[in-house]
């Protein structure tokens, strides 16, 4: 039995779609490894932004109640992936990964060359091969893939301009990293 999954990678058409389809896992421990790491306001209000683009994209698929593609036939595919059993518009993964990409692809900019360069590859790679997995794996229709970006844009526009808008949002949770930084580790 898979971590978390009743699958293996043996399981999937290739290595890199299994390694994609656990992008949760990856970019979950990434982002609490950098707010450990960073302890930085920007960072934790960062996270909450995403966490919130998971759990409203789900609240909106209930509402818009989309089915998702019909399971591939299994004669066709050596794929063993048992279909999702929620609805398909918008896509979650879509969803939280475009809120990363537009939210931190301006901020590789800062960093020094190579790196830079590498970054700014790494993380748009990382999107492009992310929802293009999402249609290759059969759990979503391509409008339900762009339809997932296109509400993972507004969330990260609207999540960064609050941020911006509003400094003391900062200084609020800086206070509460801090105060809960002590407790755990002071």
């Amino acid at each position: 039995m898979g971590f978390l999954k009743p699958h293996k990678p043996s399981d999937y058409p290739s290595t890199l779609l299994y390694i994609l389809d656990e992008t949760h896992i990856t970019v979950t421990l990434s982002t609490a490894l950098a707010i450990l790491y960073t302890r930085n306001a920007h960072v934790v209000w960062f996270a909450i932004g995403a966490l919130n683009s998971s759990l409203s994209a789900k609240l909106l698929k209930n509402l818009i109640r989309n089915p998702r593609p019909p399971p591939p036939d299994p004669s066709s595919s050596p794929s063993k992936i048992r279909p999702k059993r929620t609805y398909g518009m918008p896509s979650t993964h879509s969803t939280a990964l475009t809120f990363y990409f537009i939210y931190l692809i301006p901020y590789v900019q800062y960093l020094s060359f190579p790196l830079s360069w590498l970054a700014g590859v790494g993380v748009s790679g990382y999107w492009v091969l992310g929802l293009w997995s999402r249609k290759q794996l059969g759990y979503h229709t391509w409008e339900q893939i762009l339809g997932g970006a296109l509400y993972g844009t507004l969330l990260a526009l609207g999540w960064k301009w609050v941020y911006g808008m509003y400094p003391s949002i900062g200084t609020g949770i800086h206070g509460i990293v801090d105060g809960v930084w002590a407790r755990v580790f002071g």
